[in-house]
């Protein structure tokens, strides 16, 4: 069955095909947060699971990039130090390319949901 289902992380509703029940984990298919099933009563709702935020962003970028078969540059490691320092001082993942420290540019940004690597080669 299909649910609709809302990610924290990335603001989006998605479409999950798995069975939902209370405290199973799932992907989100926008952004590749791993999230747990919290309520399904009135509306399905979901938080990122605890993770430390190393491993958080980390899994994450990797099934984003796997989900669009995204390839990483040499620049990999300077954008995941950067993701880590944004988290650290700002509290999430904000982009580390863009200077605002809005709920569009938490990692992946808005623009990279949005195909912006597809259609220009490569993230901002």
């Amino acid at each position: 069955m299909k649910s609709k289902i809302y990610c924290p992380v990335c603001q989006m509703y998605f479409i999950s095909k798995d069975s939902v029940e209370i405290g199973k984990e799932i992907i989100c298919t926008i952004c590749g947060a791993r999230l747990e099933i919290t309520e399904l009563e009135p509306q399905f709702s979901t938080r990122r699971v605890p993770q430390d935020p190393e491993d958080e962003i980390y899994d994450r970028v990797e099934t984003f990039a796997q989900m669009r078969g995204y390839v990483f540059d040499d620049n990999k490691e300077d954008i995941m130090s950067g993701l880590l320092e944004k988290n650290r001082k700002f509290g999430d993942f904000y982009c580390p390319c863009r200077f605002d420290n809005v709920p569009e540019n938490v990692c992946p940004c808005l623009e990279t949901r949005r195909n912006a690597v597809r259609k220009e080669g490569s993230c901002f």
